[in-house]
C-alpha cells in the first residue's frame, strides 16, 4: 500500500495489466492483507476481478514458493507479477512470444547495468535461456539481461516446487533447467523499475508526475503555469516567495512556508509541512510530516509523522516514520532510519540504518549474562560482531536471536535466511565470527548504497512485496490467468 504519486503503486500494477488485457488476478496477501483487500475490493474499480489467497501467519514464503497457496486456482498458462515493479514492457507481445516458444517458462528481461544485483540469464537460439544466475559477482556476469519479475508459467511447473522458501530466481528456475526443461527470455527495452528501494522508488514517482499531464486525478488541479505541470488537490497552503517546479504534486492540506524551494520530482501527501527557507528536490514526503526551517533533503523518502528540525541536511536516505532529527543534523547518503529513531541536534548518520534503543540488539554470553555490548544500527551491529566473546556469538545464534533480529528488526528475510543457514553448518568459534561478518557485511553494502537496486528478495524499511496473477482472453494466445504475491 505504499504511495506513489497520488495512488498506491498496486493501483498502477493493476492498470498496466489490465491494459494488456488480464482482467483475472489472484493475489497472494500477507503482510497488511486487510489494507489491501479494503483498498482493492473485487477489483471493479480497477476494471479487474481479484480472488485473494492468504499467506498463513507464521511461515516464511518465498516468491515461489506462495505460489502453492493458489495451485487449485492455476489450472491455465499464468504470468506471475511481483507487485513492486512500475512497468511499460508489452505483456501482449510477451504472451504471443511464450505461445511461439511453447516452453514451460518465458521470463521478461531487461539490459541493467549491474548485473549483480539481479538474476542475470544468458540467451541461445531462439532466445532460449542457457544459463541463469542469480546475483553473480562484479565484473564476472556473463549477460546484462536482468529478470523484471515478470514470468509466464504453466501450471504444471507449480508442482517442481519443493519448498515454501523456494525462490524463482535462486531455487525454482535453475531446477527447472537442470531437470531439462525450457526456459524463455522475452527482452524489452521498454520502462521498468524496481520501486522496493531508494532510487527505484524515486524513479517511479517520476515516471508517475511525467505522466499527470495526461493522467491525472479527477479531482486534480494544475497550480500555475510550470512546465512540465505542478498539480493540486484538495486545499494547501502557500507561503511567500516560494518556488516550485514540476512535475510535483501537492496533496490536501500541504503548507510550504516563505521561501521553500520545490525542484521537480517532489510529492507532498497530505498535511506535510514545509517550513521557511527549505528546499526539497526528488522527494517525497508522507502524510503529517513537518520540516523544519533552512533545511536542504535531495532524494530522500521522508516517512510519515517523521518531524526535521532546523538547518537539517539529507541526501539519499530513507527516513522511517515517527523519526525525530534534531537541529543541524545531517543524514548522509545511503543511510535507513529505522521507524520511531531520534537523532540528536548536530548529529551524523552515515550510511548505516539505525534503529531505536528498545529495537537494540542485546549481545549476553549466556541466560541473564550481559557482555556489555548492544548494538542500535546495523554499522554497530557489524562492530559487536567484531569484538564480542564467542561464547556470545555461539549463544545467540544457537538460540536464533541474530536470525529473529535481522528478520524482525532490519526488515531482511534474506539476511535472516544466511544466517540459519550459517547455524544448521554448525560453524563455531572464528570461523562463525568471519562467516556472519561476511554475510552482514555484504547486505548491508547493497542496502545501503543510494546507487544501486537491490534483488527480488531484498527488503528496506519501507518495502513490502505482492505477487499478482492474472487470467487474459485475447485472441491468437491461449488465455492466462496472472498471480500476484504479497509479502
Amino acid at each position: 500500500m505504499l504511495p506513489l504519486g497520488p495512488y498506491p503503486i498496486i493501483r498502477y500494477v493493476l492498470s498496466h495489466l489490465s491494459r494488456n488485457g488480464f482482467h483475472d488476478i489472484i493475489i497472494i496477501v500477507g503482510y497488511l492483507k486487510d489494507q489491501v483487500m479494503g483498498y482493492l475490493g473485487d477489483g471493479s474499480l480497477f476494471g479487474v476481478r481479484i480472488t485473494y489467497v492468504v499467506e498463513p501467519e507464521g511461515v516464511a514464503f518465498g516468491t515461489a514458493g506462495s505460489l502453492k497457496l493458489a495451485a487449485h486456482l492455476l489450472d491455465d498458462t499464468f504470468l506471475v507479477v511481483q507487485s513492486d515493479t512500475i512497468s511499460e514492457i508489452s505483456l501482449t507481445e510477451m504472451a504471443h512470444f511464450h505461445s511461439d516458444r511453447a516452453g514451460e517458462v518465458s521470463i521478461a528481461l531487461t539490459e541493467v547495468e549491474d548485473p549483480s544485483l539481479y538474476g542475470v540469464a544468458v540467451l541461445g537460439k531462439r532466445e532460449e535461456i542457457v544459463k541463469f544466475l542469480e546475483k553473480p559477482a562484479r565484473g564476472s556476469a556473463l549477460s546484462k539481461l536482468a529478470s523484471t519479475g515478470f514470468y509466464i508459467l504453466e501450471p504444471d511447473v507449480v508442482d517442481y516446487i519443493e519448498d515454501e522458501r523456494w525462490d524463482f530466481a535462486r531455487d525454482l528456475f535453475p531446477y527447472l533447467m537442470r531437470i531439462g526443461q525450457h526456459l524463455f527470455g522475452f527482452a524489452s527495452k521498454s520502462f521498468w523499475v524496481d520501486v522496493g528501494e531508494l532510487k527505484g522508488y524515486l524513479r517511479g514517482a517520476g515516471w508517475v508526475l511525467r505522466k499527470l499531464d495526461r493522467d491525472a486525478p479527477i479531482d486534480a488541479r494544475v497550480l500555475g503555469n510550470s512546465e512540465p505541470p505542478v498539480f493540486v488537490r484538495g486545499k494547501v497552503m502557500l507561503g511567500q516567495r516560494f518556488q516550485i517546479s514540476g512535475p510535483s504534486w501537492l496533496d490536501n492540506g500541504a503548507v510550504i512556508g516563505d521561501d521553500v524551494q520545490i525542484q521537480p520530482g517532489t510529492v507532498l501527501k497530505e498535511d506535510s509541512e514545509i517550513r521557511s527557507g527549505t528546499c526539497l528536490d526528488e522527494t517525497v514526503t508522507f502524510e503529517n510530516t513537518v520540516i523544519g526551517r533552512k533545511c536542504s533533503i535531495k532524494s530522500a523518502i521522508i516517512g510519515e509523522r517523521a518531524s526535521v528540525g532546523n538547518n537539517v541536511a539529507i541526501d539519499s536516505a530513507i527516513i522511517g516514520q515517527g523519526c525525530t532529527i534534531g537541529d543541524r543534523a545531517k543524514i548522509l547518503p545511503g543511510s535507513r532510519l529505522w521507524p520511531n529513531t531520534r537523532v540528536e541536534e548536530d548529529g551524523t548518520v552515515d550510511g548505516i540504518m539505525a534503529v531505536p534503543r528498545d529495537k537494540s540488539f542485546y549481545f549476553d554470553t549466556g541466560l541473564g549474562q550481559y557482555s556489555g555490548i548492544l548494538a542500535s544500527s546495523i554499522g554497530e551491529f557489524l562492530e559487536a560482531l567484531k569484538i564480542v566473546p564467542l561464547e556470545s556469538l555461539e549463544y545467540h545464534i544457537g538460540r536464533r536471536d541474530f536470525e529473529k533480529w535481522t528478520k524482525d528488526v532490519l526488515g531482511s528475510i534474506e539476511l535472516a535466511d544466511n544466517i540459519r543457514t550459517l547455524r544448521r553448518s554448525q560453524l563455531k568459534g572464528e570461523e562463525l565470527r568471519l562467516q556472519l561478518i561476511d554475510f552482514v557485511l555484504e547486505w548491508a553494502e547493497r542496502v545501503s548504497s543510494p546507487n544501486e537496486t537491490s534483488d527480488q528478495s531484498s527488503e528496506t524499511t519501507f518495502r513490502r512485496r505482492k505477487l499478482l496473477t492474472s487470467r487474459r482472453k485475447r485472441r491468437l494466445a491461449p488465455d492466462y490467468s496472472l498471480a500476484v504475491e504479497t509479502r
